[in-house]
């Protein structure tokens, strides 16, 4: 019936919800590149990604400064 149908969207609502924020929560702790934390220089992001693509396509971490 309508009854049961809006309360399993309503749960199906708060579950997406909770998805959807703790993605967004849990994704300032993963790194977003597979070079860690340590061969980042700060303030210097232009020219490290000029440095990062290499011939093949591949991302390389540049050698730590």
């Amino acid at each position: 019936d309508y009854q049961s149908l809006r309360i399993g969207g309503l749960v199906f609502a708060v579950v997406l919800f909770t998805v959807g924020i703790l993605l967004i929560l849990s994704n300032g702790s993963r790194p977003r590149s597979p070079c860690t934390s340590s061969c980042r220089a700060p303030g210097d992001e232009e020219a490290q990604a000029e440095n990062l693509i290499t011939s093949n396509g591949k991302v390389a971490c540049p050698a730590p400064r």
